[in-house]
């Protein structure tokens, strides 16, 4: 073979050779495998825990409740804090807070550093569960702020059966107990509570507020229903702050002449009849009033605005009251403990004006309300009485907007309440 013939194989050989070594891939398969993401771990620095708009950086929070007896002066005093920056706080809280007014059972707090020794920095009194007054103690650098915590407001509704005490059965739904007094006072002019049965049917849409996560101050009824024997009343409240005030279906105001009762709760132990065996003298005769058995002391309200026209005592009626409404209706409360009024003073509907007890012939505290209407006694719970003005016409549509909307709140919570569950929103 000739030469060139050989050189040229040979390139032809260490060229093909270079081709596979650098274009083609001749290494081990191996598949791919996604990078695992690594998170920072640089740690961010919390910031200090805070107290009552405090930093707590190397403080130490000390509570306490305030006891009986107990002062501004002496609290601060036993911290070692002068008599002179006292003195400087107590005029510094002048509009804001009055020292005097420290009660009894409620919380207070001192912050203090946390070095072994030191003197408080800061004295803290909750006035409530909402707010609190934060009196800085450095001396030469007095002075007072005042502080809230944040407040959650919260609309809900629920419903439940009487099954007895009004009372109790809100308080197995889970709501604030206190709605039962405030439904007595909503349907004050319209429901009888004396006249509840087992299986009536009350369902509420209230508001409230709560801090952290615990319920504080006095709910608010929206709306609210009672339910017997296939009749329904209903109560809507209508208006802002104190304007505000409780109407019907129909936008009329459910506030009446009169109460239904002179107490808010208590129980019938006699009702109105011609014919009744006296539980004291023991003979048949006409009971003309209605008797409410409650404990001693039980505030007695007058039912309606009037006049007292006579406030004493006789033999049979004890301890009374009676109040002269206007040219036809006069009422009189008997048996009082305690008459709280005086002959010839005006009265408001509402207004306590005596307290329950058993003077005169009684065998037990109760209070005989009696009811005159021309001149005539009467059963009282028989009577119909005109209501307040109705909803102003300028204002009917936004009342029907507000009813309509309220009331299927209502409807939502008997419907749960039938399905044994609960509902708020």
């Amino acid at each position: 073979m000739k030469r060139w013939m050989m050189w040229t194989i040979a390139g032809a050989v260490l060229a093909g050779a270079a081709y596979v070594l650098v274009g083609v891939d001749v290494r081990p398969r191996v598949e791919y495998v996604e990078e695992p993401v690594v998170e920072d771990t640089t740690t961010v620095p919390m910031p200090p825990p805070m107290a009552f708009g405090v930093s707590m950086e190397g403080m130490v929070l000390r509570e306490g409740r305030v006891k009986n007896g107990s002062s501004f002066g002496a609290l601060l005093g036993a911290e070692g804090i002068s008599a002179a920056v006292i003195e400087s706080l107590v005029a510094k809280a002048r509009g804001l807070f009055d020292v005097r007014k420290l009660r009894a059972g409620h919380p207070y707090a001192f912050i203090v550093p946390a070095e072994e020794g030191s003197s408080p920095l800061y004295f803290i009194y909750e006035a409530d569960p909402i707010q609190y007054v934060v009196f800085h103690l450095l001396e030469g650098s007095e002075y007072v702020t005042l502080g809230e915590r944040p407040v959650v407001f919260t609309q809900h509704a629920i419903a439940t059966t009487a099954t007895g005490a009004l009372y109790n059965d809100l308080a197995r739904t889970g709501a604030d107990p206190l709605l039962a007094i405030l439904l007595s006072e909503v349907f004050a002019w319209t429901v009888d509570f004396y006249r509840i049965q087992k299986g009536d049917v009350f369902s509420v849409v209230y508001a409230e507020q709560s801090v952290e996560g615990k319920r504080v101050g006095t709910p608010r009824i929206l709306a609210a229903r009672y339910s017997s024997n296939g009749k329904a009343k209903a109560a809507f409240s209508f208006g802002e702050g104190k304007e505000a005030t409780y109407f019907d279906d129909e936008g009329n105001s459910l506030r009446k002449t009169f109460l239904k009762a002179p107490l808010k709760f208590s129980r019938v132990s006699s009702g109105f009849t011609k014919r009744r065996l006296h539980p004291v003298q023991r003979v048949m005769k006409a009971h003309l009033g209605t008797d409410y058995a409650a404990p001693y002391g039980t505030p007695i309200l007058a039912v309606g605005d009037g006049v007292v026209e006579q406030a004493g005592r006789t033999g049979g009626n004890g301890n009374f009251v009676k109040v002269r409404h206007n040219s036809v209706y006069t009422t009189q409360y008997l048996h009082m403990r305690k008459i709280l009024v005086k002959q010839g003073q005006r009265v408001l509907q509402g207004e306590v004006i005596g307290e329950v007890g058993s003077t005169g012939l009684a065998t037990g505290p109760h209070v005989c309300f009696r009811f005159w209407k021309n001149g005539q006694q009467v059963d009282h719970r028989r009577e119909e009485f005109p209501s307040a003005e109705p909803i102003a016409a300028a204002d009917r549509a936004a009342f029907t907007l507000l009813r309509d909307s309220l009331g299927t709140h209502l409807e939502e919570a008997e419907l749960a309440m039938t399905e044994g569950r609960l509902v708020n929103f």
